[in-house]
């Protein structure tokens, strides 16, 4: 087929990829034969993990990003889009028919380049009419007017909505439609509304296919979780029985038990009696011989009367009238006594009821990955319609090396239940939460496990800030996820999440931001060492009110207690924490006194509170970490001074995580230490932190935290 031949068939659209709605490069033919560029292939299973036809919706799971430069190259569109891109480069600045206006189409045949105007006089001559043409700006209607399909030269004008038919102006249908008064519009007009609701009927078939597609996914997945329940109720039905058989079964061995005790006590009571009645026949039967051989014998008269004797003492005992209720009132009857509620029991609630919950065991977390980093301590909740103490669940934590790590299932009240677990092992980790061997609704829990030490390093600082000679002061996170770092000059820098550059944050002249603190509400607070006072601000670092004027010297540290809005801020030259009320700035009073003995202050750097509101600060002077209460009375010494790891030396600055484990900046290290000041760890590396300043937490799962490498000038962020 001719070069021009070939434009008489091409509609623009053909050549478009329907992934990037671009010109097509490098095009690739799926076995579906849709096309579509080559690094939009390789993108969409980038993001995906899978190649979907966006046109036929055809799925190619097989497909990986090594398969792509393999497929078919549709080597006719590549012709064709060579083709276009030669004719629109040279593409001449006017019109070659005109001379005047900018060429619009070109005509393979003519082999011209032609306006908008020229165009409908080229279509005029019977000679050219049939010409191929092609639209070379993209503002210009891709399809040309449709032709009268009664005057073939002359183009469609009118539209009949009433008749529903189109014409030129020869049409004489068209003059009866104006006669009757139908409703005759422009034929651009109908095409345009046609067009219009086409698209609009497209719209609606392609949202009810999503709908049903959805629904029919969500009916699926319903009927998954539905015979999972099934099974997880078979089982708890199951083992409701054996409890109860087992509960049976242990109440009958106990009745069993002591009605073989009192057997055996009935036995030796019948022993006892039998063998004393034995023991009065024996003496009874000797007598009888006895006294016989003694007949006739007058001279036996004592023998016979100690006979005698022996009788009446036997006969005493024996011929008393109660003598068979002494034999016979120890002898024990036993009887069974059946539980007379148990038949009511069992025909009213059997070993359990059936109901039509929606849930039994339910992951309560959302169903994204838990990231965490190595050791990190986490839990899973998990909420069930049945709130028993006797938890059917439990847990495993296995990686993909098979793994396995301990976790723990305790009930939390009602129908609440906590899995906590850690894993020793960074990379992807799976917590299967199963009951009776079936997983519970949105197990398996994806867990990814981080690496500890230096995640990142936000450095070119100099490049970004003109007065940066004192180095970096302190860094603080803004309540979208930002974080923003201070360097004694006069504006801000702010990072994103990804700890890229985002804008620069002016502040007024005059004031030096030191220390910062989120206070929420869009409000932060920072230390302006210049001016000696406090500035409460928005999130944009405009001033609000400022605190503290004519009380503070030296203002460093600083924190707020949210819940009594108690702001406390160290001062480095007065050695003490003063407290102040953070929503109308008056002072409250202060904490410590200068000193080296416990319970004193020396150059106080930092301040941090604890979850039961006692306040932790860091003493440059001192070289310490020291703990007092909300009062200002002093508590105890939670850090020492020492240059080895476990001791401060020159602590700069402090923060409590959620945990609350204490992480302490100070001259040239990170430490992590617990509630009670025991040493945990060394956070950073030796040699990554030359003067630790401020410190931001970043997230506790993971748990990372942002530290200012003051005269390094760069900000490093570490897993810990």
């Amino acid at each position: 087929m001719s070069e021009q031949k070939a434009l008489q068939f091409l509609d623009k659209h053909d050549l478009e990829c329907a992934i990037c709605l671009e010109r097509l490069t490098e095009p690739k033919t799926l076995e579906c034969l849709h096309s579509y560029c080559l690094h939009c292939l390789q993108s969409l299973i980038k993001t995906s993990g899978k190649i979907k036809c966006p046109k036929c919706c055809t799925q190619y799971d097989e497909l990986n990003q090594f398969d792509l430069k393999d497929l078919t190259t549709n080597g006719l569109l590549r012709y064709q889009v060579e083709y276009v891109e030669r004719i629109e480069s040279e593409k001449p600045t006017k019109c070659l028919s005109c001379d005047d206006n900018q060429p619009e189409y070109y005509c393979s045949e003519c082999q011209m380049y032609l306006c908008g105007q020229c165009i409908h006089q080229h279509k005029i001559i019977p000679v050219l009419k049939d010409h191929s043409l092609y639209p070379l700006d993209k503002n210009v209607e891709d399809d040309l007017p449709n032709k009268c399909k009664i005057h073939g030269a002359c183009m469609l004008e009118f539209f009949c909505k009433t008749c529903s038919k189109g014409g030129c102006k020869k049409c004489e249908y068209v003059l009866r439609c104006y006669q009757n008064e139908h409703n005759v519009i422009p034929f651009k007009i109908a095409v345009d509304e046609f067009n219009q609701n086409a698209r609009k009927v497209i719209k609606t078939a392609e949202e009810i296919k999503e709908k049903l597609k959805s629904t029919r996914d969500t009916i699926t997945k319903e009927s998954s979780d539905f015979k999972s329940r099934i099974q997880i109720c078979r089982t708890a039905i199951r083992l409701q029985e054996k409890n109860i058989m087992k509960k049976i079964q242990e109440k009958s061995r106990t009745m069993m038990t002591d009605l073989d005790k009192i057997e055996k006590e009935n036995e030796e009571v019948v022993d006892d009696r039998v063998k004393n009645i034995d023991s009065k026949l024996i003496k009874v039967n000797e007598i009888s011989p006895l006294i016989n051989t003694m007949m006739n014998k007058p001279e036996e008269r004592e023998t016979l009367k100690s006979h005698e004797t022996n009788v009446n003492v036997v006969k005493d005992e024996v011929l008393k009238p109660n003598f068979d209720e002494s034999i016979f009132k120890k002898v024990i009857t036993p009887t069974f006594n059946p539980a007379k509620n148990l038949d009511n029991v069992i025909n009213l609630e059997g070993i359990g009821k059936m109901s039509n919950a929606e849930c039994v065991y339910e992951v309560a977390e959302d169903k994204v990955p838990i990231t965490v980093t190595k050791g990190q301590p986490f839990e899973v909740k998990v909420t069930s319609s049945v709130g028993s103490e006797t938890s059917l669940l439990s847990a495993t934590l296995i990686n993909e090396s098979g793994e396995e790590s301990a976790t723990e299932v305790k009930h939390q009240g009602g129908g609440e239940y906590k899995v906590t677990g850690r894993c020793h092992k960074e990379g992807d980790w799976k917590m299967m939460i199963t009951t009776g061997g079936v997983h519970i609704k949105s197990s398996p829990v994806d867990i990814k496990v981080e690496a500890l030490g230096l995640v990142h390093t936000i450095d070119k600082i100099e490049q970004l800030k003109v007065d940066i000679n004192q180095g970096l002061a302190d860094v603080v996170l803004d309540e979208d996820g930002c974080i923003i770092v201070s360097s004694f000059s006069k504006d801000l820098l702010k990072f994103n999440k990804e700890y890229s550059f985002i804008s620069r944050i002016e502040i007024p002249e005059g004031v030096n931001v030191y220390r910062m603190h989120q206070i929420g509400d869009g409000h932060i607070v920072y230390s302006d060492i210049l001016n000696k006072n406090v500035v409460m601000c928005d999130d944009q670092f405009q001033q609000i009110c400022t605190i503290g004027q004519g009380t503070l010297k030296d203002p460093r540290g600083l924190t707020v207690n949210k819940e009594t809005r108690t702001m406390y801020v160290a001062d480095h030259e007065c050695h003490c924490v003063f407290t102040f009320n953070v929503d109308n700035g008056k002072l409250v009073g202060k904490i410590g006194s200068y000193g080296s003995r416990k319970g004193k202050i020396d150059k106080p750097e930092g301040a941090a509170l604890t979850k039961n509101g006692n306040l932790i600060i860091a003493e440059f002077g001192n070289s310490r970490i020291q703990m007092f209460d909300a009062n200002g009375k002093f508590i105890r010494l939670l850090v020492g001074s020492g240059v080895e790891d476990g001791y401060v030396n020159g602590p700069y600055n402090i923060a409590i995580d959620s945990e609350e484990n204490i992480l302490v900046s100070s001259y040239n290290k990170l430490q992590l230490f617990d509630k009670n000041g025991v040493f945990i760890k060394r956070i950073d590396a030796y040699g990554d932190l030359n003067v630790s300043g401020g410190l931001t937490l970043i997230s506790n799962r993971p748990r990372r935290v942002a530290v200012a490498n003051k005269e390094t000038k760069n900000v490093k962020i570490y897993n810990y």
